[in-house]
C-alpha cells in the first residue's frame, strides 16, 4: 500500500508538467467538439458522465480530421487506442482518479459512431493549499492577491486548471512587473486515490524587482524639450511593461509616428537595470479626408479635410477644411499646441468664414476662437472656449442686421463604438453651453444650450437599430436679433428626411421660416441585412424649431433606404417622404460611418 501511494504521490508532484496545455480545454471543449464535427463526421457519444465530464473528455480525443464514414475498422481501432491515455488525461484534470472508460467504435446509419461509456468514481478533493510567496514580490498588492485568492476551498473538487491557471498568473504577473529572476521553488499536486485526498504545494520565489535603464529615443520630429512632453518611462523607476505599452500607444496616438517600438532585453541589465530603445517612425506629414453626400433640395455636398500632423519641432498641428454644398459654404482652420500633458490636453486657435442660405434667410459670418481642449480618464472631450462672433444675417425681404458677439462656453463629447468604420454597437452623446452679455463686447444677450445622442445596436441575425435625438435651448428677449447661426432650424439630410434643408422652424408675419428659440428633433432607423455587404433600411424622423414648448408641432418624415458596406466606408441611399404630403419624394446619398 505504501507503494502504491509513493507512485501516485510521484504521478501527482508530475501532473502540473503533464496537463497544462490540456487542461485548459476544459472550458473550451464545446469550441473543440464543434471543430471536430465540422472535420470529420463521426460522432462521439459519451455515456455515464456529467455533461461537463463529458465535453471534457471529448476535447481531450485526438484530431479527428483523418477520419471518416469509410474509414476501416482497423484505422478506428489504432484511433481508439490512441485515444485511451488522452480519455485518462480528460478526467483526471477534472479530478477523477480512478475512473474506469472504455470506447467502442460502431456502425450506425452508415457511418462510425465512437461510444464511450464511463464510471468516474468519486472525484478527489483537495484537503489543504500550501501557497507560499518570497521574495520582494510579495510585498507588492498584485502578488499578495494572488495568493489570497486561493483557487480552491476545503474539500472542492480538484479541477487542476485552477492550479494550472494561478501558476500562470503568478509568472505573468512576474514578468510584468520586471521579477526576471523568478522561479517556482516547488510545484506540485499531490494526490492519494486511496483517500480521495490531494494536498498542493506551489512555493513561488520572485527574486529581485528590475528597474528601468537608459532611455534611447531615436525619432526626427521633436526636439529634446517637447519629447520629453510625451515620456512616461525614466531611468531608475520600477520595471512594468503596462507602463511601456501605455509609452508606446502615447507615442502612436501622437500622429507623429506611423510605429513605434519598444526594445528591452533584461539579459543587458546591469545592475538590475533594463535598458530601453524606443524607435519612432516619422508618420506622413499630411493626412486628407473627404465625404460626398447629396439630398433633394440642398443639391450635392462635399466636405473636405486636410490635417498637417506636426508644423515644427514643438509638435504644432494645422488643421483645414472646407465644405461646400447649395445651402451652405465654409473654410476653416485650426492651429493646435500641444501642453504639458499632450496625450490629452492642447490648446487651439481657429477661424473660419461661413455662409448659409436657404428660401427664407440667409447669413454670412467670421469667427474666431481660443480654446483650451482636454480630454479626461472616461474619455470625454472637453472644451472651454471664447468665440468672437461677426454675423450679416438677412431674412428675405427685410433689412440685414450685423451682430458681434463675444460667446464664452464649454462642451463635451465622446464617441464609444466597436469599431471606427463599420461599429455594430456604440454611441455618440455631445452637449454645448455658451452665452454672451452685452455688456462684454456683445450686440445682445443669449444663453443657448444644445444636446444630442446617438445610440447603435446590433442583433443576433445582423439586423441594426440606430437611434438618436437632439434637443436644444435659448434664452433670448427677441429672437429677430439673434443671427442665424444661433437660430434653431430642422429639416434636411440630418435632421427631418422627408423636408428640405432648414424649412422647419418659426415663421414670421409673412410666412418666411425664420428660426426659433428651441428645437427637439428624434430619429429611429431600422437595417436589415440581405447581401453579405448590403442591408435595406427603414426610418422615422421627426422635429421642430420653436419659440415656446407649449408649442410644439413635430414634423413627421418617413422613408426607406439602402447601405453598401464599401471599402471606405458606408454609402447610404434613401428616400423619404413628409407625413403631410407623401407624394413629395425626397432622394438623399451620403457616405460615412453610422457613429
Amino acid at each position: 500500500m505504501e507503494l502504491k501511494r509513493a507512485v501516485w504521490c510521484c504521478l501527482g508532484g508530475l501532473l502540473s508538467l503533464s496537463v497544462s496545455s490540456n487542461a485548459a480545454a476544459a472550458f473550451f471543449s464545446k469550441k473543440k467538439e464543434n471543430q471536430q464535427e465540422a472535420e470529420s463526421p463521426i460522432k462521439v457519444n459519451v455515456q455515464g458522465a456529467s455533461d461537463e465530464l463529458a465535453e471534457n473528455i471529448k476535447a481531450y480525443l485526438p484530431s479527428m480530421r483523418g477520419l471518416s464514414c469509410n474509414s476501416s475498422a482497423d484505422r478506428m481501432q489504432r484511433f481508439v487506442d490512441a485515444s485511451q491515455g488522452k480519455m485518462v488525461k480528460g478526467v483526471e484534470a477534472m479530478g477523477y482518479f480512478s475512473a474506469k472508460l472504455d470506447m467502442q467504435p460502431a456502425q450506425q446509419s452508415g457511418c462510425w459512431v465512437l461510444n464511450v461509456q464511463v464510471d468516474s468514481g468519486l472525484p478527489v478533493l483537495v484537503k489543504e493549499s500550501n501557497i507560499k510567496l518570497t521574495g520582494e514580490g510579495s510585498k507588492l498588492p498584485l502578488f499578495s492577491k494572488l495568493v489570497a485568492e486561493n483557487p480552491y476551498e476545503p474539500n472542492e473538487v480538484l479541477v487542476s486548471q485552477k492550479y494550472e491557471d494561478l501558476k500562470t498568473n503568478l509568472s505573468r504577473t512576474a514578468s510584468r512587473l520586471g521579477f526576471f529572476d523568478a522561479n517556482f521553488v516547488q510545484r506540485e499536486i499531490r494526490v492519494d486515490p486511496d483517500t480521495r485526498e490531494a494536498v498542493i504545494n506551489l512555493h513561488f520565489e520572485t527574486g529581485q524587482r528590475y528597474q528601468v535603464g537608459e532611455v534611447k529615443v531615436t525619432q526626427d520630429i521633436l526636439d529634446e524639450e517637447n519629447l520629453a512632453h510625451y515620456l512616461r518611462v525614466h531611468q531608475g523607476e520600477p520595471y512594468d511593461s503596462d507602463v511601456l505599452l501605455t509609452q508606446q500607444r502615447l507615442l502612436e496616438n501622437s500622429g507623429y509616428y506611423s510605429d513605434v517600438r519598444i526594445n528591452t532585453n533584461y539579459r543587458d541589465a546591469k545592475g538590475n537595470q533594463v535598458p530601453l530603445e524606443i524607435n519612432a517612425i516619422r508618420n506622413k506629414r499630411y493626412s486628407y479626408t473627404a465625404t460626398f453626400g447629396y439630398a433633394t433640395g440642398s443639391g450635392a455636398r462635399l466636405e473636405g479635410t486636410m490635417e498637417t500632423r506636426w508644423l515644427n519641432s514643438k509638435g504644432h498641428k494645422l488643421d483645414t477644411g472646407f465644405r461646400f454644398s447649395q445651402n451652405d459654404k465654409n473654410v476653416r482652420a485650426t492651429y493646435k499646441v500641444p501642453l504639458w500633458k499632450p496625450e490629452h490636453e492642447y490648446a487651439s486657435v481657429s477661424g473660419g468664414w461661413a455662409t448659409s442660405d436657404n428660401k427664407d434667410i440667409q447669413s454670412d459670418k467670421f469667427n474666431l476662437e481660443l480654446s483650451y481642449n482636454r480630454r479626461n480618464k472616461a474619455n470625454w472631450q472637453q472644451t472651454a472656449y471664447v468665440n468672437l462672433l461677426n454675423e450679416r444675417t438677412k431674412v428675405e425681404g427685410e433689412p440685414a442686421i450685423s451682430s458681434l458677439l463675444t460667446l464664452f462656453g464649454a462642451r463635451v463629447s465622446k464617441t464609444e463604438s466597436n469599431d471606427s468604420l463599420f461599429p455594430t454597437q456604440g454611441w455618440r452623446a455631445q452637449a454645448e453651453i455658451k452665452g454672451s452679455h452685452d455688456a462684454l463686447l456683445s450686440d445682445l444677450t443669449i444663453l443657448q444650450g444644445t444636446a444630442n445622442l446617438r445610440y447603435l445596436t446590433t442583433f443576433d441575425n445582423g439586423s441594426k437599430v440606430i437611434a438618436q435625438g437632439g434637443i436644444g435651448a435659448s434664452k433670448v428677449d427677441d429672437i429677430t436679433n439673434v443671427p442665424k447661426s444661433l437660430r434653431f432650424f430642422a429639416g434636411g439630410q440630418n435632421s427631418v428626411r422627408g423636408y428640405d434643408f432648414e424649412t422647419i422652424g418659426t415663421t414670421d408675419d409673412k410666412g418666411l421660416v425664420v428660426g426659433g428659440r428651441n428645437t427637439l428633433t428624434t430619429s429611429l432607423e431600422y437595417e436589415y441585412p440581405v447581401a453579405e455587404k448590403i442591408s435595406v433600411a427603414a426610418f422615422v424622423d421627426a422635429g421642430d424649431a420653436f419659440d415656446s414648448w407649449g408649442n410644439v408641432n413635430m414634423k413627421v418624415g418617413a422613408g426607406v433606404g439602402a447601405r453598401y458596406k464599401s471599402p471606405i466606408g458606408p454609402i447610404r441611399v434613401d428616400f423619404a417622404v413628409p407625413k403631410d404630403d407623401t407624394s413629395d419624394v425626397h432622394f438623399y446619398f451620403s457616405l460615412g460611418p453610422d457613429l
